[in-house]
């Protein structure tokens, strides 16, 4: 594709792929699942009289190092992204390690909350909002560790690294949106309360 400036010079424009058509409409779908439950949070809680309730006591303080460590996986993963540009795959393999083992351990933090949690998801509104939400966020990163094991396959075995570039940002735009909901996740049942 090509556009005339006012200059009558003729350029090339960037081009997008299908690929990442695709991957953008998909990211909005998330979003608007993930804004529903949102939704659902604060009418829930705009109509409780005890918000939380008592007996749902939350460890505030290991949740806020756990988000740091997701948060933290966002940046390896654009360290990722740049080695992929420079065609550096050993540190793009590397920093691509960094963020599964990144986002390993959050998973680990999520899967050993949901076994100390002193309520469940049928203990009223509350639980069944607390869950739906932070298992819903859960599910997305499980999915991201699964896709980005698959980049670092595919960083291994690719001829070459631009072989695989629109998976790569696909795989890249998932993982930062995964750690955005968290954070939006966080402030909305940690900080908020």
């Amino acid at each position: 594709m090509t556009a005339t400036t006012e200059a009558g010079v003729t350029r090339e424009l960037p081009t997008r792929s299908t690929g990442q058509f695709g991957v953008i409409v998909f990211l909005a779908s998330d979003l608007m699942l993930f804004a529903t439950f949102f939704a659902a949070y604060f009418l829930l809680r705009s109509t409780s009289d005890q918000w939380p309730p008592i007996g749902t006591d939350l460890e505030t303080p290991r949740a806020l190092v756990f988000t740091l460590v997701l948060v933290s996986s966002s940046f390896t993963m654009i360290a990722a992204d740049r080695a992929h540009a420079r065609g550096d795959r050993r540190s793009m393999k590397g920093w691509l390690i960094g963020t599964i083992l990144l986002g390993g351990a959050f998973l680990t933090n999520q899967i050993a909350d949901y076994a100390t949690l002193e309520f469940r998801a049928d203990d009223g509104t509350y639980g069944s909002i607390y869950w739906g939400l932070t298992g819903l966020h859960t599910m997305h990163v499980t999915a991201g560790l699964c896709v980005l094991s698959l980049l670092f396959m595919r960083a291994m075995r690719a001829r070459t690294l631009e072989d695989m570039s629109s998976w790569a940002g696909g795989v890249s735009l998932f993982w930062h949106l995964v750690d955005v909901v968290w954070v939006a996740v966080f402030i909305t049942i940690w900080v908020i309360k």
